[in-house]
C-alpha cells in the first residue's frame, strides 16, 4: 500500500526498510530552514498495520529534522498513509544541541522553530528528552540510528 503522490504534507506516514525489518515514520512539522520534523517509531512489522494512526499513537524513539521530500523522489522511502497528528506530537518540539560537551559547564543551545536560547548548566530530566539538532541526518544515517535503537536521552546527553 502506497500513497501514489510524491510531495510529502504534514501527517504523511513513510515507510523505512531495515535490516530488522520495515518500521514507520511519521511528519509532523515542516519548517521554512529545516523543512520536514519527523517522529520515528521503532516497531517493526511483516505485514502493513491496518490502522497507522495506532503505530504513529505511541511515543517515537526519536524525532528529527529530515529530508524526507528528497527520500521520497530518490525511493530511499515510500509515502504509504496520510494520517491525523497524534496529540502528543502536536507541538513543534524543542531541539538541542551544543558546540562542547563539557559535564556540568556545557554550553547548551535550544530551539523551538522561532525561537532560540541557550543555558550553561546541567540539563533537567526533561531537557535530556529534547531531540538533537536541528541537523538533517541523511537516510542511510536514519536507518543506522533505528537500527541501533538510539535514544537521544541517553545516546545525546
Amino acid at each position: 500500500m502506497m500513497l501514489k503522490r510524491k510531495t510529502v504534507q504534514i501527517g504523511d506516514v513513510f515507510q523505512v526498510l531495515t535490516s530488522e525489518g520495515v518500521c514507520y515514520g511519521l511528519v509532523t512539522h515542516t519548517h521554512p530552514k529545516w523543512k520536514f520534523v519527523v517522529a520515528i517509531f521503532r516497531e517493526f512489522f511483516t505485514e502493513p498495520p491496518i490502522d497507522f494512526s495506532t503505530v504513529v499513537s505511541k511515543e517515537p524513539q526519536f524525532i528529527s529534522t529530515f529530508l524526507v521530500q528528497d527520500a521520497v523522489k530518490q525511493g530511499l522511502v515510500n509515502l504509504v498513509a496520510n494520517v491525523p497528528i497524534p496529540s502528543h506530537l502536536s507541538a513543534f518540539p524543542t531541539f538541542r544541541s551544543t558546540n562542547n560537551l563539557k559535564g556540568d559547564d556545557t554550553m547548551w543551545f535550544f530551539w523551538s522553530g522561532d525561537k532560540q536560547w541557550k543555558v550553561q548548566r546541567p540539563l533537567t530530566e526533561e531537557e535530556k528528552k529534547y531531540p538533537k539538532g536541528p541537523l538533517l541526518p541523511s537516510a542511510p544515517l536514519l536507518v543506522e540510528r533505528i537500527e541501533k535503537d538510539y535514544r537521544v536521552e541517553r545516546d545525546y546527553i
